[in-house]
């Protein structure tokens, strides 16, 4: 069964939801897989929150989760609706902390992507100490604090994968993508998907950061994860991709931390065989084996025509 979904609440979207029950409106989508019913649309959707910011402390700083990461295609549940609007939020990417004056505090999570009932959790914060909880987890702090926790809050299939924890030596842990966990200082790969018509992967964690220690940070995990800095600021994680930020580290010249990587900010792709149309005109339509694709990568309204 499809979730049959419509967000509009006029007297005309009633209307629209009684008429297919008696007559045609023109056409009928049966998008991927079995039609949605007369004058429904079948909506495929990726849904990308913005990921974490990155943590910079006095010694090891851990890297940020990657942003939640929900998708329908090719082969899931696909949201079904009649014609009308759609509103769509896009995630930002959580700031990186700042280090100096020197704290321990967590890099800030990134912000939620929602498209109707779906929902991507912004991923975790990198760690001072603990790595944050969120769609991926961030990486902990040098040491044994514990890492974030991915696919926070759970859905089904998971949306991210857990940071990794207690990297020794004054060194950060990597933060959690949504194809893998993150790996002693390196940030978990994100995940690949078609849904525009070529593989593209998003959503990695962003690296852990260090002193000046062998080696001293981590790499970003592939999909957009900031890498971690040796005795510098972490990387930003890669817009529109959900990366996270890259941990930072302690400038041993100055004595001065420096600061994580902010996240990188989310996106929602919706396929469908139906006439979609968008705005701002920042977004955009194109077309791929015969079906329309919305692009979103600022918030904004998709009109199922």
């Amino acid at each position: 069964m499809r979730d049959l979904k419509n967000k509009l609440t006029s007297g005309k979207n009633t209307k629209n939801i009684k008429s297919r029950k008696g007559k045609m409106f023109g056409y009928q989508v049966l998008g991927f897989g079995a039609g949605g019913g007369p004058g429904i649309a079948a909506l495929h959707y990726l849904v990308i929150a913005g990921g974490g910011g990155g943590a910079a402390t006095s010694n090891g700083s851990g890297g940020a989760g990657a942003g939640g990461f929900r998708t329908s295609f090719p082969s899931g549940t696909t949201i079904d609706v009649a014609p009308g609007d759609i509103s769509i939020t896009i995630g930002a990417g959580g700031a990186g902390h700042v280090g100096d004056p020197e704290n321990s505090a967590a890099g800030v999570s990134g912000s939620n992507s929602v498209f109707s009932s779906i929902t991507s959790a912004g991923g975790g914060g990198g760690g001072g100490l603990a790595g944050v909880n969120g769609g991926s987890g961030g990486g902990s702090g040098q040491g044994n604090a514990t890492a974030g926790t991915g696919n926070t809050p759970p859905v089904s299939p998971p949306q991210g994968n857990n940071g990794a924890a207690g990297v020794p030596g004054e060194r950060g842990a990597g933060g959690g993508g949504a194809g893998a966990a993150g790996n002693s200082q390196v940030g978990g790969n994100g995940s690949a998907n078609s849904i525009n018509g070529s593989s593209v992967t998003r959503a990695g964690g962003g690296g852990g950061g260090g002193r000046n220690v062998s080696p001293g940070q981590g790499a970003g995990g592939s999909g957009g994860g900031g890498a971690g800095g040796c005795a510098a600021n972490g990387v930003v994680g890669g817009a529109n991709l959900g990366g996270g930020g890259g941990g930072a580290g302690r400038n041993t010249g100055t004595g001065k931390n420096n600061t994580g990587g902010a996240g990188g900010s989310g996106l929602v792709i919706i396929r469908s065989a139906a006439p979609l149309s968008v705005s701002p005109g920042t977004n955009s339509v194109a077309t791929s084996g015969g079906d329309n694709i919305a692009t979103f990568t600022v918030s904004g309204t998709l009109t199922v025509n």
